[in-house]
């Protein structure tokens, strides 16, 4: 190969790299901008699927922010433990797939890798050790977890919202790896169809953990200005559903919460950034 066709070459994968997805120093991260809004977040009184926690619905605003377009790989988990010498999770009865979700991960493993990886791409990291506790700086430009109402506003699709049940479609086996179609094991991201936004297993595959503090009943009292939820609670609230749920935990609307210490097979996560 010449050394000219070589420079053509690298030049060429630099824009596509540019154009489709934002070049970390060790990863390829597609994160997609999203134009903030209103939007009506929750399930309304009259249906009858949804669960208390859903209640009341209520208006939200959000600012602007960027989220992944997938969720985080195995791939990309390893990278971070080569780095920085930790263990993989046990390996699952499906074995290792470099394009599956990670799973087993735990709230506070998600915030270590958010820091980790604002640090190398350069970005402020977000999070900070007060006490017992993570703090949140959202005004940082790094990595980190979204916020419920961030990751609602995403999977009903933002500005572009159809109003579907799921994230992207009515018909929940067009987006979603779920308990009746999955095999009983995640599947390679982004494999199903995305929704308005381009995002990609907001429905289905693992759930993702979210910033906030779970309370089933914070909807009743939230301060709808970009909302990251209580102040303190004992779970943190964890959205989409996944490859071993019923199809009503895939509504956009659903929620459960689990303790930021636990895990589970069917559990992992996604990548957001405050931006202007």
């Amino acid at each position: 190969m010449s050394k000219k066709y070589l420079l053509t070459a690298i030049s060429i994968f630099t824009i596509f790299l540019t154009s489709y997805g934002q070049q970390s120093k060790n990863l390829v991260i597609q994160m997609v901008k999203v134009e903030g809004g209103k939007f009506l977040m929750g399930s309304p009184d009259e249906n009858k699927i949804a669960e208390n926690d859903e209640q009341k619905q209520h208006e939200v605003t959000v600012g602007n922010f960027a989220i992944n377009k997938l969720e985080v790989s195995v791939w990309e988990w390893k990278q971070y433990c080569k780095k920085t010498k930790k263990k993989m999770p046990a390996q699952q009865v499906w074995g290792i797939n470099d394009n599956y979700p990670i799973t087993n991960i735990t709230w506070n493993e998600a915030i270590a890798y958010c820091n980790w990886l604002s640090k190398q791409d350069g970005y402020n990291p977000v999070y900070t050790v007060a006490g017992p506790n993570i703090v949140c700086d959202f005004s940082a430009n790094g990595y980190r977890l979204p916020t419920e109402a961030e990751w609602e506003y995403t999977a009903k699709g933002g500005k572009k919202s159809k109003n579907n049940i799921f994230a992207g479609s009515n018909i929940s086996s067009e987006i979603a790896w779920k308990q009746n179609n999955s095999e009983k094991r995640p599947h390679a991201v982004g494999t199903k169809l995305a929704n308005e936004l381009g995002i990609y297993d907001m429905s289905g595959n693992v759930w993702e953990w979210c910033y906030d503090w779970y309370n089933k009943d914070y909807y009743k009292s939230e301060d709808g200005n970009n909302p990251s939820g209580p102040i303190r609670g004992e779970k943190k609230s964890v959205r989409g559903g996944s490859w071993d749920s019923k199809e009503s935990y895939l509504r956009t609307s659903n929620r459960i919460s689990t303790t930021p210490d636990r895990t589970y097979e069917f559990y992992g996560f996604r990548l957001a950034r405050t931006v202007n």
